[in-house]
């Protein structure tokens, strides 16, 4: 047939064409004179692939990237017989061209897949081993600009027969090297399931997979959209055994009870029928596991009863959970989905879609009416599986392209917005998690299932014993008669005896297994608590590489806030010379000098939370302490807060250092005021001495005794339990930027963990915070009798 140029514009031109008119294509699909920046074509399987290669890349200019792909029929927009069928022929070729004003470069590469053995039926690789060998080509990869998933996403192409898309997306995100969307398929073929092809530009391939990163040029934006015709049932079925290479599913077990059934047999029973009647109610259902991102869908390929043994067209794994669903209206679906993903967005300029083969063949009658996208250029093909972050089935994974020019958006991104890529972290997260999921979803099971069988063998623990005991008594008596019987009699002890001690070593043989299980669970919790500590451990190293560069930032400043105090000091006392010494200017210029002598000291002490310096500390009398600096303390509260003093008149003499003790106080009551805000309050500082009669185990192990416990107590708006959890923590802060660094109450805790002491906390939202400071009491010195 003459090529049918279909629906196309500036940015995109469609053709469907057949393999005689192929040496007219350079002349449609070119724009304005020049070749496209990037071609790619969907051949029918009736073609000889490899030649169809051949011809178009010999025609094409050298400057046009191309990749082929083999199909189970081509979807175009704006040509004869619809989107399913242009053309309706069914040796078709369907090309898309996109012009440099659209994608600013293009960068294609080929990725063995190791999947030889699969495709002969005699697996050789264990899936690990397949995912390292496919981990070691990507390395091989160096795409030539850097991506940004904002203006680059990867089209991917896949050998339809590889049985390899799982394996290969989790090397992908092993890798770590590729921070942008995947989107594409599995190249596909004619149903008996011989050949699929992918070709890259230069060589045709099986057993690969095809990835071109597509960079937009500027001004020019993508979407991923995805649409599939399901909902769920209310049925699910969680796998136990399974092959996930040869993607078939045996058994499934109930989470709950753990009980094993068949999966044919636990499909019969949920839908009430015979295993003959199975493939005709699949045909409007299938299943799908969901994720985050909602729910991807597992398609059956095929049924055997006599095995027991359902099949799949998507990777499946012992610990997923297959949700059953039920097909919904095929069209309107597609058009309710196209019309939410186009919201925020201006027009596509086009399309290429990825469209499962069974959307094709199970809405045969249907095809005709999806006219959705028939005013846009699209393309693409039916597959053998689509790929969106992960391997899915009977989905519609598409992407489309845009005209952005930002209008007042500041940020550039105009009227734009994309779900996938606007939150591209939380879906590339997802995508990546499932295949850890799948993994610790087996090792939970796999421990659920030992668990169970060890409590039912300690539960039925006399049992053995009991038994082992009679074998000996039994054994005993046996050996008695054997030398007083005749040889009759003797033989058919002999026997006997035989099957004691089989049955003794059997049981002997269970007790060992018994005992490598629990030496296998021991072993994995020992594994678990070594990584726990070493999370720990590393948690402490990040901290303290924190209070290393705080240590470094904290020395600067000390040195240059001691050079501004000097000259302030100075000053003030020359200022007092000149001022009558019993006025109030005096009394208050003498308070200038303590509280900059009082900086100086705590700016070289602000070391000794980032170096953990023992700061010089000795006996101090605490009520004496906190007198001295309650005219200070008393300029830091606002006028709408009452500051409250109880201090004992007893004398309490812990051993701290006093400007230490006003900077505990002053961080304290500095947190208070700021907890009760413009609303007014209440802080209450109580000093008081304590008995604590018994020892302690947990959190703070003390021996009995006398403590002097300070106290600082508010009713401002107080935390939840998740914020009074982490108030120690270093640079933890609710107060907004600018206005808390994080460093308080953690400099709180060091200085009062030097002492020897313990800070303990106590809050409620809308109820308030205590602080309580619990300090060893000392005996008094004794005076200096020359004194």
């Amino acid at each position: 047939m003459p090529g049918a140029i279909g629906r196309s514009n500036g940015f995109i031109r469609t053709l469907a064409t057949d393999a005689a008119d192929l040496c007219d294509a350079p002349r449609l699909l070119a724009f304005d004179d020049d070749p496209p920046a990037f071609v790619l074509g969907f051949v029918s399987p009736a073609l000889p692939f490899a030649n169809v290669a051949e011809d178009l890349r010999s025609v094409l200019s050298p400057q046009s990237r191309l990749v082929l792909v083999s199909t189970a029929g081509e979807l175009c927009s704006g040509v004869p017989g619809g989107l399913y069928h242009p053309g309706e022929r069914q040796d078709g070729i369907v090309l898309q061209a996109f012009s440099h004003d659209l994608f600013a470069d293009v960068s294609i590469h080929s990725v063995p897949l190791h999947s030889e053995d699969i495709r002969a039926g005699s697996i050789r690789l264990s899936h690990e081993q397949r995912v390292d060998a496919i981990c070691r080509e990507l390395e091989a990869i160096e795409p030539a600009f850097p991506l940004d998933c904002h203006d680059t996403v990867a089209l991917l192409f896949i050998d339809g027969l590889s049985a390899s898309e799982s394996c290969l997306m989790e090397a992908i995100y092993a890798s770590g090297r590729f921070p942008v969307l995947f989107v594409g398929g599995s190249a596909a073929g004619t149903l008996d399931f011989l050949n699929t092809w992918v070709y890259e530009g230069c060589r045709v391939l099986d057993n690969h997979a095809v990835i071109a990163f597509l960079r937009m040029a500027p001004g020019k934006r993508y979407g991923v959209f995805k649409s599939q015709n399901f909902s769920k049932t209310g049925l699910s079925f969680t796998i136990l055994d399974c092959d996930p290479i040869r993607r078939t599913v045996t058994s499934v077990i109930d989470p709950e009870s753990l009980e094993v059934t068949g999966f044919i047999e636990a499909l019969c029973r949920s839908l009430q029928c015979q295993p003959e009647e199975l493939e005709r109610l699949l045909v409007s259902h299938t299943f799908a596991v969901e994720l985050d991102s909602g729910l991807f869908v597992r398609s059956v390929a095929g049924i055997n009863r006599a095995k027991g043994r359902v099949s799949f067209f998507c990777d499946v794994n012992a610990g997923d959970e297959l949700f059953l669903v039920e097909a919904t209206d095929f069209i309107g679906q597609t058009r309710n989905d196209f019309a939410a993903f186009l919201r925020d967005k201006p027009r596509p300029v086009g399309g290429i879609l990825n469209d499962c083969v069974l959307r094709r063949i199970n809405n045969g009658p249907n095809l005709t009416g999806m006219t959705v996208f028939d005013d846009l250029p699209v393309a693409g093909f039916s597959t053998f599986g689509e790929i969106l972050g992960i391997n899915v089935n009977q989905t519609l994974s598409a992407l489309f392209f845009f005209t952005d020019d930002g209008g007042e958006d500041p940020a550039g991104q105009g009227g734009f917005r994309d779900d996938y890529v606007a939150r591209f972290p939380i879906h590339y997260g997802h995508f990546q998690n499932y295949f850890h999921r799948a993994r610790n979803t087996r090792l939970r099971m796999l421990n659920r299932l030992r668990q169970s069988l060890i409590r039912d063998l300690v539960g039925r623990g006399d049992a053995p014993g009991t038994l082992y005991g009679r074998f000996k008594q039994i054994g005993a008596y046996t050996e008695q008669i054997a030398t007083q019987a005749a040889d009759p009699l003797g033989s058919a002890v002999d026997d006997l005896l035989d099957a004691v001690r089989q049955a003794t070593e059997e049981r002997e043989a269970v007790a060992e297994v018994l005992s490598l299980r629990e030496a296998e669970l021991r072993f994995a919790e020992e594994r678990r608590r070594a990584a726990e500590t070493r999370s720990e451990l590393e948690g402490q190293l990040r901290e303290a590489q924190k209070l290393e560069a705080l240590g470094c930032l904290a020395g600067g400043l000390a040195h240059e806030i001691n050079n501004m105090l000097q000259p302030i000091i100075g000053l003030t006392e020359l200022v007092m010379e000149d001022v009558p010494p019993d006025c109030q200017a005096q009394k208050n210029l003498a308070r200038v000098i303590e509280a900059a002598q009082r900086a100086q000291r705590i700016t070289q002490q602000v070391l000794t939370f980032s170096h953990a310096d023992p700061a010089a500390t000795g006996p101090l009398q605490l009520g004496s302490a906190l007198r001295n600096v309650a005219d200070m303390v008393d300029v830091l509260v606002p006028r709408n807060v009452e500051l409250v003093w109880r201090i004992a008149t007893t004398p309490l003499m812990v051993r701290a250092d006093e400007t230490q003790m006003a900077q505990v106080l002053i961080n304290l009551i500095r947190n208070a005021a700021d907890a009760i805000g413009s609303s007014g309050g209440t802080i209450e500082v109580a000093a008081d001495a304590v008995q604590l009669d018994g020892a302690t185990d947990g959190a703070w192990p003390h021996p009995a005794g006398r403590y002097a416990a300070l106290t600082v107590r508010d009713d401002g708006c107080g935390m939840d339990a998740a914020t009074l959890a982490r108030i120690f923590d270093p640079f933890f802060t609710t107060k907004s930027v600018g206005h808390g660094t994080g460093l308080g109450l953690p400099v709180v805790h060091g200085i009062v963990a030097g002492w020897g002491g313990h800070v303990l906390a106590d809050s409620a939202e809308g109820q308030g915070t205590t602080i309580r400071i619990l300090l060893p009491i000392i005996p008094a010195e004794p005076a200096d009798p020359r004194s």
